[in-house]
């Protein structure tokens, strides 16, 4: 909605506190309910700031700002919150709840507390409203809730009285309002709440910390599965570590599935919370499994060989006490308001981790290519969005059901279904909405109208798009099972006991449609043809777990292939291979059956070039991957096959915090599938609540992949870019650039390629090594992080250059003038002029000039000028991200004046900038050494005048204009 004042606002709320005040003996009575405090208060409290609770503007239920449930309950469980409210377009994802209570209620108790919180909390919620109109109380939603703690977790309570003075409304208002919320007022808010410190810690405060939802459940797994699998091995010794993993996975996911149906009122009885009232909760839980399973059907109640056995052994105490731990009435989970996409990022992380067992203990530990990686990284649901919608939203757009249900829309990689969930949610918006735009036709496909009067998708709607469009395909079983759990509880999503009832009467069939044709284990890069001559033991080949998608998918793959494959595929690049126990013959395999990975087999350049293999004519592709193929010079293989194949290319940069804790910079790509490229492609910017387009580019000039691509040009500044590329030379046609050497240290190691150095001064067999004092025969030894712009190093350590150094470097790099320069990037690149004999290591660059007429200090300030940090940040994807550094041969293409001996002005121009560098050089020196504020002042001035001359003098070298002057200034 949008649009309302905050003075009509207060005008509104000080007119219902004023009658509230007139009549306050009788609302604060017990015999005023909820529902009519809410009617008469709170629902006009909301409206004043301008929320639609009424549905007068907003008709359609899909698509309204404000969802308000009206007493709908069962027992004890209530469905949803009083008050959702979302801002358009985004009708998924909730921004805040408001819970209501009656007057007369005490509306701070723990009770109150702890249910509104744990609303908030599961939804991923940072703050929450608690409400009877007297008290407006905002509670602290980031902690696990803890009943004995709730109260501790008000933030701010308002009286009704207080309503009407401006700066307590003001709060209210400019937190709560439609437009504030539609600003981000509460993450803002939350940003600026204290945060949990030590005292508050240790006296048992918020005993869950601060953790979201995700984590909290996520630790929980894990504890469950430890315990699961100890008590399963003691009493099974038998269990093999691949079959302990797979029975306490399936326990778990029927845990879950279950705590699932009770939140939802699928399942009208709380079941989990009851196992061990007979006295044997392990053989209650099997009961129910099998009843389950004639209900629901489906991999997670389908009857297992070994768990479901009589003969199975079990603590039936431990099992109880797990059992007690997860139920209702003591967890703080509910999985009605858990979104099913953040089940499935718990899930994705869970499943880095196996079971690895002795002959009688077993233990959790991370699997190999997990460790490597230095974890799993579930995919933001905004980048999956983002791809689902451009790529599946896109082929679907204005046809009818019956042309979508021959369609087949699939993730090769599809981890625990997460990009699978998002193509189902998109179908099943699709659907409705279509029916509810063609209402003639919605009763003959099934559909159902409902007491808002719009059409609703039945199960048996809900199944067959299931069934018809959703493929996947993943290595591990595990991942493949919860994959299908995921699609599951979204199948169910919006069913309740009675309708899951009336369908099992009207169909006379389980709930649950088998998923085992469209969800499927097997490698999507290796097919069976490996097999032949027997290459492999037979243990060898189950891991390997090669498939035919033609034997799998026959109808799909007979119809020319998949419509649209996405996804984000294993990030495993070439040089991992070993530590992955990849096996040559694997490698060999890859080499012979795809071209367009480069020479080290980047394993997502592979996925890159099957979706190709596996999609049909005119299909869409959209993954998510690092984004080194746009780049690097050996993956030229890899963008001319895309650039070749494909027509509305777009490339979109998340940002660099897409997956935290990791250095890998990613892109995402979307295109269709096309024997004749398109003439141009585009590159965006995408965050969790923006997308800006930033450039345009002919493909042509990049199709032989030759050319690098950089996604962080901007329209205004492309032209620019290319006629720096194409009227200059690059760096590597004036001089010679290298990185420097990795001398062995005394009891280290040098790179992992070269092996261990010595470990005593025996050893050393008189090789010199590191050293931190200087001695006879040494050199300065200068690390990346003693460079600073125009300052001469300080190096703290001396080494001896020898041939013992693990990369040895040719000797005329560490004599002469040069230029020193850092591989980790700062605004600028980070330069100096080294005239001494040091000797640099690997974090720094060096650059020596070819000829004697071109001073080292005339490239120093050159590199090191406004002008080539704009060039970086513009051309190369690395300037931009969250660990930007520079490659040597992204250095060695940067664009130079070339200096021409015959002429006078080049000559004139080199020693100007000489002077200014050298001048420069000694200013820092003496800004270092200023003792006084006065001096300081004074040097900091001159450094920055001598900065801006050198700027100034570069821009004339390259013969720059005002306005394109102004695109440099003006880019930070």
């Amino acid at each position: 909605m949008g649009n309302g004042s905050f003075e009509s606002a207060s005008e509104r709320v000080q007119k219902l506190a004023q009658e509230f005040n007139e009549n306050k003996k009788f609302y604060l009575s017990t015999e005023y309910q909820e529902s009519e405090v809410r009617k008469d208060f709170i629902d006009k409290f909301f409206i004043a700031l301008d929320w639609d609770v009424n549905h007068e503007k907003q008709k359609n239920p899909f698509r309204q700002e404000v969802k308000v449930e009206r007493g709908l309950a069962t027992g004890q469980s209530q469905r949803h919150t009083d008050y959702a409210f979302y801002i358009d377009p985004d009708f998924r994802d909730p921004r805040l709840f408001a819970e209501a209570k009656k007057p007369a209620s005490d509306l701070s108790s723990a009770d109150n507390c702890f249910q509104t919180i744990r609303y908030g909390w599961n939804a991923g919620m940072r703050v929450v409203v608690l409400t009877n109109f007297e008290q407006l109380i905002v509670l602290d939603c980031r902690y696990k809730p803890d009943i004995e703690t709730a109260t501790q977790q008000i933030i701010q309570k308002y009286h009704y009285l207080e309503y009407c003075k401006s700066e307590k409304f003001a709060e209210i208002y400019y937190l709560f309002s439609h437009d504030a919320i539609a600003a981000s007022s509460l993450e803002q808010y939350a940003e600026k709440l204290p945060k949990l410190r030590g005292k508050a810690i240790q006296r048992g405060l918020f005993k869950g910390g601060w953790q979201p939802v995700d984590e909290s459940f996520l630790e929980e797994l894990d504890s469950y599965r430890d315990v699961l699998a100890r008590n399963f091995k003691n009493h099974n010794p038998e269990l093999d570590g691949e079959t302990l993993t797979e029975v306490t996975q399936r326990t778990l996911d029927r845990l879950v599935f279950i705590r699932f149906l009770e939140d939802k009122l699928i399942e009208s009885e709380h079941h989990v919370s009851e196992f061990g009232d007979k006295g044997h909760p392990w053989k209650e839980f099997v009961a129910l499994s099998r009843r389950l399973d004639h209900t629901y059907n489906g991999i997670v109640f389908k009857k297992h060989g070994i768990l479901d056995a009589p003969d199975f052994k079990v603590d039936e105490t431990q099992f109880g006490d797990l059992c007690e731990e997860l139920a209702h009435v003591n967890s703080p989970y509910d999985f009605n308001f858990i979104p099913i996409h953040i089940l499935g990022s718990i899930y994705e992380r869970f499943l880095g981790k196996v079971i690895v067992v002795t002959d009688k203990r077993a233990h959790v530990e991370e699997k190999p290519e997990v460790r490597k990686a230095g974890g799993v990284y579930y995919t933001p649901v905004y980048i999956v969005r983002y791809i689902v919608e451009n790529t599946v939203g896109k082929l679907i757009a204005g046809k009818t059901p019956a042309k979508i249900a021959e369609m087949r829309f699939a993730d090769i990689a599809c981890g625990s279904g997460s990009f699978l969930i998002a193509i189902y949610d998109l179908l099943l918006r699709y659907h409705r909405d279509w029916y509810n735009d063609h209402p003639e036709k919605a009763a003959k496909a099934g559909c159902m109208m409902r007491d808002d009067g719009f059409w609703h998708l039945s199960l048996k709607q809900r199944r067959e798009i299931l069934l018809n469009n959703i493929y996947g395909v993943d290595i591990d079983n595990q991942a493949v099972e919860v994959a299908q759990l995921s699609l599951y509880l979204k199948l169910l999503e919006e069913e309740t006991t009675a309708s899951a009832r009336n369908y099992q009467l009207e169909f006379h069939v389980t709930l649950l449609p088998p998923l085992n044709k469209n969800i499927v284990c097997g490698n999507s890069l290796i097919g069976m043809d490996i097999l032949e001559g027997q290459l492999f033991p037979t243990e060898e080949e189950r891991k390997l777990n090669p498939m035919n998608f033609e034997d799998q998918f026959q109808k799909t793959m007979e119809a020319g292939g998949f419509d649209v494959i996405v996804g984000n595929p294993p990030y495993v690049f070439g040089r991992d291979w070993k530590a992955l126990n990849i096996s040559d013959e694997q490698k060999h395999y890859f080499n012979r059956h795809y071209s367009a990975s480069p020479y080290q087999l980047d394993m997502f350049s592979l996925f890159m070039e099957r979706v190709f293999q596996l999609t049909k004519a005119n299909g869409k592709i959209g993954q998510i991957v690092p984004n080194v193929w746009l780049t690097n010079t050996y993956s030229s293989t890899t963008r001319s096959f895309v650039l070749k194949k494909s027509r509305d290319l777009c490339l979109a940069v998340p940002p660099p915090d897409v997956f935290p804790g990791i250095t890998v910079d990613t892109v995402v790509y979307t295109l269709e599938k096309s024997d004749r490229p398109g003439e141009d492609f585009k590159a965006k910017t995408i965050t969790e609540t923006a997308l800006r387009e930033i450039a345009s580019f002919e493909t042509k000039k990049y199709i032989d992949g030759v050319r690098p691509i950089s996604t962080a040009t901007s329209p205004i500044n492309t032209d620019l870019v290319e006629k720096l590329k194409r009227k200059f030379a690059s760096l590597s046609d004036m001089a010679r650039i290298t990185r420097g050497v990795h001398p062995y240290r005394l009891g280290g190691y040098g790179r992992t390629a070269y092996g261990k150095g010595p470990q005593t001064e025996k050893d050393l067999k008189g090789r010199p090594y590191h050293s931190s004092s200087k001695k006879p025969g040494y050199r300065p030894f200068v690390y990346g992080y003693d460079l600073h712009r125009f300052k001469p190093p300080k190096p703290s350590e001396w080494v001896k250059y020898g041939p013992w150094l693990a990369e040895p470097r040719s000797p005329e790099f560490f004599e002469g003038e040069r230029v020193y320069s850092r591989k980790i990037l700062s605004n600028r690149l980070v330069v100096t002029v080294e005239y001494t004999d040091s000797i640099a290591d690997q974090q720094v660059y060096i650059t020596k000039s070819i000829s004697s007429f071109v001073r080292a200090a005339f490239l120093a300030g050159i590199l090191g000028s406004r002008l080539i940090a704009f060039f970086i940040r513009a051309y190369f994807n690395e300037a931009n991200q969250s660990f930007p550094q520079i490659k040597v041969a992204q250095l060695k293409s940067l664009p130079v004046p070339k200096l021409k001996l015959s002429s006078p002005s080049d000559k004139r121009k080199q020693s100007q900038m000489v002077q200014l560098v050298e001048n420069l050089l000694a200013a820092t020196q003496a800004l270092e050494a200023a003792k006084t504020d006065k001096d300081k002042n004074y040097y900091n001035r001159k450094c920055e005048s001598l900065d801006r001359q050198v700027d100034e003098l570069v821009y004339e070298l390259y013969g720059l204009s005002e306005d394109e002057i102004k695109i440099i200034e003006e880019t930070k």
